[in-house]
């Protein structure tokens, strides 16, 4: 499955996602920026649920910073690839600068995306929405950020994932939702997307502010 654009991955998620989500437990649609906004602002629209962003960022290896071993969330936890973090010999001091890095990152994206700050997300159903998933670990960060901000249910949902995903997200998520499920062995989002340009701030922005107009931005 090739996507034209985030808007339409959304627009099909949404299609998978209205028979497994509650109503009756408040549903809310959280966004991993950049890339996840167009996709959970067409989840939002077309299930007529609420959405926010949770800013969560990637911890790369100190000499190449696309190279994942895991995620940080707002509250300043990781979640850290064993298997990577032991294969490339990261100490403590390692990984502790780079989140320190990172975490400052989020920060200051918080202020940029939730300058009144988080939704209550309390005895609620999550839905985490991003472009996609590779390894998994900024998704998995904002599952766990849901979870200790009380949610009842946490749902990640993605257009596009390894096949081997679901179990990446055990005992984080509730339940895993992916559109188009890949088995390809050299795996990235983008190859999945013809148009998988970067989003700007003020793209992400004029989301946000599409959603507030239709009262679909919380808080």
């Amino acid at each position: 499955m090739i996507f034209q654009d985030r808007e339409e991955a959304g627009e099909l998620l949404a299609e998978v996602l209205k028979d497994r989500i509650h109503p009756e437990d408040r549903p809310i649609v959280l966004a991993i920026p950049r890339g996840g906004i167009p996709v959970a602002y067409k989840v939002s629209e077309k299930l007529g649920v609420p959405m926010s962003i949770v800013v969560v960022r990637k911890l790369g290896l100190p000499w190449n910073e696309e190279a994942g071993f895991g995620a940080i969330d707002p509250e300043g936890a990781t979640y850290l690839d064993e298997e990577l973090v032991n294969y490339a010999k990261l100490d403590t001091k390692t990984i502790s600068e780079v989140a320190k890095k990172e975490l400052e990152e989020l920060k200051s994206r918080e202020r940029k995306f939730l300058p009144r700050g988080y939704p209550d997300l309390q005895d609620r159903e999550v839905i985490i929405v991003d472009d996609g998933v590779a390894t998994g670990y900024t998704a998995i960060a904002a599952a766990g950020f849901a979870k200790k901000r009380g949610a009842k249910r946490v749902i990640v949902a993605v257009p596009v994932c390894p096949k081997d995903s679901p179990k990446r997200f055990k005992g984080y998520a509730d339940d895993f939702v992916c559109y188009s499920p890949s088995s390809e062995m050299s795996f990235a989002v983008g190859m999945f997307y013809r148009d998988f340009h970067q989003l700007s701030d003020e793209e992400a922005k004029d989301y946000i502010d599409r959603a507030k107009e239709r009262s679909l931005f919380e808080p």
